[in-house]
């Protein structure tokens, strides 16, 4: 019976920790709510100082390049804002969405006449680190989605095992859903931990040299507290595996004592 309701909370936290990890995968896919509102981090180029960050452009102002206020970037895509903070779309998904925030703002100036005095992504200035270490940060991007996967599939086939466990009880699956269930909590916190590690120092850059461009960086909250959430299912989901028994426990009871005639 302990084993039974081991298990029981075990995929009860094991499913929670994959349905909140499959929902922050899905953030800014779509534009509908909720899931344009879930992202890694937004660019707020609502301040956006276009003399510096376009030195070939004079007299230009940052609604008249179409450029929308945020950028909101997910996983697989990104949304963007206008300054009421109204969604207006999100791009299309089209696996691992790098970080680089010249090519968002390139992408994202409308073709008018101010486009056309813009002969490349080469006349867009931002912060040197930013540029110097491009390589490194879409490499913790890509970590970060690589583990997120890598967590949900792992939680799944977890969840499988915790099922076979209630009807099987043979000493493998136990081994295996503590396994798999280890390996899902690592690949979860190694997401999470990659993806605020990565933002956060690109926040920070931007923090510092926010004088001279006007571009500033936050961290999604929705998109955070969605994978903590997992990251803890997945913890709990692991440390009840470690309790579930091999085999279930077998109680014998006594036989009677058979009392010798008298003589």
């Amino acid at each position: 019976m302990r084993n039974f309701f081991t298990l029981f909370f075990a995929a009860i936290f094991s499913l929670g920790a994959l349905i909140l990890a499959i929902i922050a995968c899905a953030g800014s896919t779509k534009n509908y709510s909720p899931i344009n509102k879930i992202y890694c981090a937004e660019l707020d180029l609502s301040q956006m100082k276009v003399s510096k960050v376009f030195p070939s452009l004079t007299s230009v102002t940052l609604s008249s390049l179409g450029l929308p206020a945020y950028i909101n970037i997910g996983l697989w895509s990104y949304c963007i804002e206008d300054s009421s903070r109204n969604i207006q779309s999100c791009s299309s998904p089209n696996g691992i969405q790098k970080f680089n925030l010249t090519s968002l703002v390139y992408d994202n100036i409308e073709k008018n006449e101010a486009l056309e005095l813009i002969d490349s992504v080469a006349d867009i200035v931002l912060p040197e680190k930013l540029r110097s270490k491009m390589t490194y940060y879409n490499n913790l991007v890509k970590c970060m989605f690589i583990t997120i996967l890598i967590g949900i599939v792992l939680t799944f086939v977890n969840l499988a095992f915790n099922i076979l466990r209630c009807v099987l009880h043979i000493r493998p699956l136990a081994w295996g859903g503590a396994f798999f269930s280890f390996f899902a909590f690592v690949a979860l916190l190694v997401s999470i931990g990659s993806c605020l590690g990565t933002y956060s120092y690109i926040k920070y850059i931007l923090k510092h040299n926010y004088d001279d461009y006007g571009i500033s960086m936050s961290i999604g909250r929705i998109y955070q507290g969605l994978m903590w959430g997992a990251v803890v299912g997945a913890l709990l989901n692991f440390i009840l595996w470690c309790s579930v028994r091999s085999r279930p426990t077998v109680v014998h009871a006594n036989a009677p004592i058979e009392e010798k005639p008298l003589i």
